[in-house]
């Protein structure tokens, strides 16, 4: 993959370039948030700094400088006043605005993520490491966020009212503002250490965290419920779970004494010391040595709590950026990733009329075959022309969906290249160039959606949108079906948000999936097993369809992927796939006559055919014919 990307190498910590990156993304979704969240924070440390040193120390220290009661009452009125409105203000914050705003964040952050995920090669989903960095990046965009907006906020607010608090501590007394800077060292010293093993720790807790959460899905979705329960699958998903349990309470122990180590020296340097420390050094100095006014005494003795805090606080939102700051590494990488075969690709116009795609001398290799010199295809050569209706047939990993993909653009050749019209399809507009092409996957899924929509695969918001979906359903013969369920056609498919939705059986299924097909009515049709799943009748009035609808009066480049013979007898050319290579080609009858692998193959699939399909029965007349 490009550059390599997610493969496991160094973690960068430039922690203030990643901050002002995520920064930048929060500003961009809401930055009327990042001003109100450091308003907050600057009013509450603010707050706190203005009551502990300022309030305290003219309240306490009236009689010192002479005042009189109307002054301090007017000063203890006025002060109160503004406070009220700083506490109106933080309550509206927490209660009001942050809770929608958050909603806002949570919405645009995975929509961000989203359209970033759906963007990146195909490969990467077969890359483990990109899992990695992709569950990390989604599970944990959303919390990271609002952490990062509050502890930089809270860095900048708390080492302002910090250095005030100091400062007014150094002119008391020197020694008292000494006392301040042991929590800043303790916290400054250790935290840094504290979040790099801390964070290291769940980097290594990251692969076993992810099998947990894979067998948590398993468990819960419902296409893995039979076998569950019919098999003993359930042991070794428990032992799954319970292994990566044990690796992840070893590593816990790994990094536990370290931790321990540092945390109590850090809690020993910011507390207990500091405390008892300064409020016999204030105690010492208003009582013995006379060098201080009661007013000083009690803001010595309430402000070193205070800084502490602040000062913790200050210590806490520093070690927290520095983490928030190794995440986003892995957040940047994974939105900064340049796809090789990218989504917005502009390109030149795809042809008006589609005529003939070509494969010329294709090669391809999957990114784990690269390292071991292995090829999925190698040195395919082929030309589809319109109203051509071609089989792809073969043994199962001979290469027939790497090739329909290679031809979906979902990947680009290792060698050799695949031709448009005479154009190499990279040339053109791929979102285009993928609108040409109506299909059928193998591993297709429905969505929680309505019927028609699953059909459509949009919004139905027009009448010829509808009757388009319902005429699709019509040809894939499940339109009956779907008129019998609750809501008819508009019924929801699954039961995942919709207690009354439909679950449709495995054939049912895939003649939704097939009518999506028939309702792009598109000049490229890829059929990836479509009958898989119906019985044999079902399977030949499928085939009796599809043919019709891409005959040759239709001008489509039609491809037919099947297991199943009884489409080859049906297709105007057939081709046959072994390990990756194009062995055999031509028609259904030429290859019978050629008493070749292709004719071995289907004489042996014949006899279960002849009960239930016509075609084949005629088939392997002309079979026994050719082979006398």
């Amino acid at each position: 993959m490009q550059g390599d990307l997610f493969m496991k190498t160094k973690i960068k910590t430039h922690v203030v370039s990643n901050l002002l990156y995520f920064l930048g993304i929060l500003w961009k979704i809401n930055p009327k948030l990042v001003v109100f969240r450091f308003a907050e924070h600057f009013l509450s440390f603010g707050e706190w700094a203005f009551f502990n040193v300022i309030f305290m120390r003219y309240l306490f220290g009236a009689a010192d400088y002479d005042r009189d009661f109307s002054q301090t009452a007017s000063f203890v009125v006025i002060s109160l006043t503004v406070l009220f409105f700083v506490n109106l203000f933080q309550i509206w914050m927490n209660e009001r605005y942050l809770p929608m705003a958050h909603v806002e964040l949570y919405e645009k952050l995975n929509r961000m993520l989203f359209d970033k995920a759906a963007g990146v090669d195909v490969a990467c989903y077969e890359n483990a490491d990109f899992y990695d960095a992709y569950t990390k990046a989604s599970s944990e965009a959303y919390d990271r966020a609002k952490s990062v907006l509050r502890n930089t906020a809270m860095f900048f607010a708390s080492a302002c009212a910090s250095a005030f608090v100091i400062a007014t501590l150094f002119s008391i007394n020197w020694i008292a503002g000494l006392f301040s800077f042991l929590p800043l060292i303790g916290n400054f010293l250790f935290s840094k250490v504290i979040n790099r093993i801390e964070y290291q720790r769940t980097l290594d807790n990251t692969p076993h965290v992810r099998r947990q959460d894979y067998v948590n899905r398993v468990f819960y979705l419902t296409r893995y419920a039979k076998e569950i329960r019919m098999t003993r699958i359930k042991n070794v998903l428990n032992d799954t779970y319970e292994t990566a349990s044990e690796n992840r309470i070893g590593i816990t122990k790994k990094y536990w004494k370290r931790l321990f180590a540092l945390g109590l020296t850090r809690g020993i340097l910011c507390f207990p010391l500091v405390f008892e420390g300064m409020w016999l050094f204030a105690a010492y100095c208003a009582m013995v040595t006379k060098s201080i006014l009661i007013g000083d005494f009690v803001v010595l003795a309430n402000t070193i709590v205070s800084v502490t805090w602040m000062l913790t606080d200050l210590a806490d939102s520093v070690s927290a950026t520095y983490q928030n700051g190794l995440y986003t590494a892995k957040l940047k990488e994974f939105l900064s990733y340049k796809a090789e075969i990218p989504e917005d690709w502009e390109g030149i116009p795809v042809p008006e009329k589609v005529e003939t795609l070509e494969l010329r001398d294709v090669s391809f290799s999957y990114p784990a075959q690269k390292k071991e010199g292995r090829y999925a295809l190698s040195h395919i050569s082929f030309t589809f022309t319109a109203g051509q209706r071609t089989a792809l047939v073969g043994h199962n990993g001979s290469g027939k969906s790497t090739l329909i993909k290679l031809m979906m653009r979902l990947y680009d050749p290792t060698e050799g290249s695949i031709l448009l019209n005479g154009i190499d399809i990279r040339r053109f507009n791929l979102q285009a160039y993928r609108r040409l092409i109506g299909a059928t996957f193998q591993d297709f899924e429905l969505f929680s959606m309505s019927v028609l929509e699953n059909v459509i695969l949009t919004r139905v918001k027009t009448d010829e949108q509808r009757q388009t979906a319902v005429k699709a359903l019509e040809e894939s013969g499940v339109k009956e079906a779907m008129e019998k369920l609750k809501h008819g056609v508009d019924t929801i498919l699954t039961r995942e948000f919709d207690e009354e939705g439909a679950v449709l059986s495995g054939g049912q299924a895939q003649k939704v999936a097939v009518a999506r097909c028939f309702a792009k009515n598109a000049p490229i049709v890829f059929l990836d097993e479509p009958s898989s799943a119906l019985d044999p009748v079902a399977e030949y009035q499928m085939y009796e369809t599809i043919m019709e609808l891409c005959g040759t009066d239709q001008q489509k480049i039609a491809v037919i992927i099947s297991h199943r013979l009884s489409s080859a007898a049906m297709a105007d050319m057939v081709c046959l796939l072994q390990d990756g290579k194009l062995t055999e080609q031509g028609t259904h009858l030429d290859l019978l006559q050629a008493g070749g692998a292709y004719a071995d193959l289907f004489c042996k699939q014949a006899e279960s055919y002849l009960q239930d399909i016509p075609q084949a029965a005629s088939a392997r007349k002309n079979f026994t014919a050719a082979a006398d």
